[in-house]
């Protein structure tokens, strides 16, 4: 009898699920959560405060607040205008439904290459100081 009605809700899960990804709030929720975790990255890489978030767009800390919670319903042009307070730029990408997308960013070549530069000082440095 438990087993019966563990199948019947496992069922009626199954087309409740189905049924949710009809719908365009299904959809939303993904690309509006992976926005708003890469906004609030960036702004702790940037040391940038929401309040200076929201004096670079001409905005208040609330509406940032409420952006970063999820609860703000923003256009491409806010996106973009957020990004670009953050020295960013906001890509778009269209994959098949069931695929899983890796985003790996790439430094500027210049950038990278101070990177490099650095990293073969640090490695050089203990050898010189151990060898006088």
């Amino acid at each position: 009898m438990v087993d019966q009605e563990l199948a019947r809700n496992l069922e009626r899960y199954e087309r409740s699920f189905k049924e949710a990804e009809t719908h365009i709030d299904y959809w939303l929720a993904t690309p509006v959560i992976e926005f708003t975790e890469d906004l609030d990255r960036l702004m702790k890489e940037k040391k940038v405060s929401r309040a200076e978030l929201a004096r670079r767009i001409g905005s208040s800390r609330a509406y940032i607040t409420k952006l970063l919670g999820g609860g703000a319903n923003f256009t491409l042009h806010t996106m973009v205008k957020l990004a670009m307070a953050l020295d960013g730029a906001v890509h778009i990408h269209i994959a098949d439904k069931r695929a899983i997308t890796r985003w790996k960013d790439k430094p500027p070549r210049k950038e990278r290459l101070a990177a490099k530069k650095k990293a073969r000082k640090a490695r050089q440095e203990p050898a010189a100081e151990g060898g006088e």
